[in-house]
């Protein structure tokens, strides 16, 4: 059963129907150019700006959330969370010239982060007297790093990957090896409707099943692809 299909499963017929009847309320649809069963969200009318999630979920003007959202602490007292469909590993990365080679040596030092991002309070959970510096996007933080403002730049590592490809000299910088943290991605959805997250949780189990879900990451993901990631993790109830 896909997403789209959800529609389908008795339990959530009425939370689904609402949905369909008022207009889906999707920020984004991740993966929505994949010819599969997650990319046939992208035929439910949805949303793209203007509207924050936490906001727009708690006063009803979106109905659940399909983008590439962290499962914080912090946000689960505002909004609920499906399973876990999308776990990406965070890194850091320095200039090789600096000397640094442990994620332990930016205590007292700067890290570049994009505002959106979670990987600067990972990283400050790690080296608590990091100071984070939250820049607007990747790129200021990459800038940041290449002019010197900062020691180091912490996000996802297949972006760190891209940039540091991109930049022309990646034989410049290290990625510290002792930094673990990630970030869980799931969809967010308002509180308190149990039928339309056990339904969505269903459909992602499903698609786990099937292997569909294994053929998405390797569309995007998998051998062929400019970096080549392996999927160390499977979608699981919690």
């Amino acid at each position: 059963m896909s997403l789209e299909g959800v529609a389908d499963t008795n339990a959530a017929l009425l939370d689904v129907t609402r949905v369909r009847m008022r207009g889906a309320a999707l920020v984004r649809v991740f993966h929505h150019e994949a010819n599969t069963g997650t990319g046939e969200l992208a035929r439910i009318p949805h949303l793209t700006a203007g509207l924050g999630v936490e906001r727009g979920l708690g006063e009803d003007k979106l109905d659940f959330v399909a983008t590439s959202m962290t499962r914080t602490r912090e946000r689960e007292r505002d909004v609920d969370f499906s399973h876990i469909y999308f776990v990406m590993p965070h890194a850091v990365i320095v200039k090789k010239a600096s000397g640094i080679i442990s994620v332990r040596q930016l205590a007292g030092r700067k890290a570049a982060s994009a505002s959106t991002s979670t990987a600067g309070g990972n990283l400050k959970e790690v080296v608590p007297d990091v100071n984070i510096v939250y820049v607007r996007d990747y790129s200021l933080a990459f800038a940041a790093l290449k002019d010197g403002s900062v020691d180091a730049f912490t996000t996802d590592e297949t972006v760190l990957t891209a940039v540091v490809r991109q930049d022309g000299h990646p034989e410049d910088y290290l990625f510290l090896p002792d930094f673990a943290k990630s970030r869980d991605v799931g969809f967010a959805l308002k509180k308190a409707e149990p039928r339309f997250k056990g339904a969505i949780n269903e459909a992602l189990l499903d698609i786990e099943r099937s292997g569909e879900a294994a053929a998405i990451w390797n569309t995007w993901f998998g051998p062929g692809n400019e970096m080549p990631m392996t999927r160390k993790f499977t979608i699981a109830p919690d």
